[in-house]
């Protein structure tokens, strides 16, 4: 794990004697699992919660994570957690849903369970520009991704509009070069075309892994997602090896479904999945 000034964002709840691993997206932070993280260890659960490699820091930082590094965290992570836990989920959102699945892949038989929260490996959502395509042809050039960094744009993954205008003042505002505090709230205001590369390296090698992992699963997705539609957790379902699968839509959200208008839906239908396991 690294040990920098972005640790402090970190969460640990000690709860009972199963444990949660939450893992937050690509560009984001532990805070838009802190809600989710809270209720499960209202239900008796410990959750941990660490920032990503290179996350919640200066944009430049962000940029050269690769998802290797990413996966080295998560496993040093899991390992912890087994080492004190009888029993480890792993609850990822996004890229960390898949993050969430490339580790009961590794770990065959130590997963308990996982909780794939708006799964990513299609950006399809309906909020996405067309010029989403030409991304793949440029993407592979070191020094065209390294100089590209994408604004979030509206709805920012949110359908809820209080929490929307919110994140919405920062990122209309937020300037490239300028770090601030705030984005440990609402995570990075630019996804680099660096880190979708790096996202897009990754699914490749969680699709190839799907059809040999076994864990039970739960699939929560909105059939509004801006960013990635239900085609995704579709895809899932369909091509993972998990006798005890489950697929669940939501519809009261949009991508960031731990804190938009399902956010208890989603934690109680975890809590049930993880209570029964």
């Amino acid at each position: 794990m690294e040990n920098n000034e972005s640790k402090k964002y970190n969460f640990f709840l000690r709860g009972g004697q199963k444990a949660v691993l939450l893992i937050h997206g690509i560009t984001g932070t532990p805070s838009e699992m802190r809600y989710f993280g809270a209720s499960l260890n209202k239900a008796g659960y410990t959750v941990f919660c660490n920032t990503l490699p290179k996350h919640c820091s200066s944009l430049n930082e962000l940029k050269r994570v690769t998802w290797q590094e990413i996966a080295e965290c998560c496993i040093a992570d899991f390992r912890k957690l087994k080492q004190e836990y009888p029993r480890v989920f792993v609850a990822g959102i996004s890229m960390g849903a898949l993050m969430g699945m490339h580790l009961a892949y590794l770990f065959a038989g130590e997963v308990s369970g996982i909780i794939a929260l708006a799964p990513t490996l299609f950006y399809d959502g309906w909020a996405l520009p067309k010029t989403k395509a030409l991304m793949k042809l440029v993407w592979h050039i070191p020094l065209i991704r390294n100089k590209i960094n994408i604004r979030e744009g509206w709805p920012y993954g949110l359908k809820d509009e209080e929490s929307r205008e919110n994140i919405e003042r920062f990122y209309k505002n937020a300037k490239v070069g300028i770090d601030s505090k705030k984005t440990i709230l609402f995570g990075s205001p630019f996804f680099p075309m660096a880190c979708l590369y790096q996202h897009h390296l990754f699914i490749k090698v969680v699709k190839k892994e799907l059809a040999q992992i076994k864990a039970p699963i739960l699939i929560l997705h909105s059939s509004a997602d801006d960013m990635v539609s239900i085609r995704n957790g579709k895809y899932i379902y369909a091509h993972i090896g998990s006798p005890d699968k489950t697929l669940i839509p939501l519809y009261e959200s949009y991508h960031m479904i731990t804190i938009d208008k399902d956010k208890d839906l989603v934690a109680q239908e975890a809590r049930n999945f993880m209570d029964r396991l």
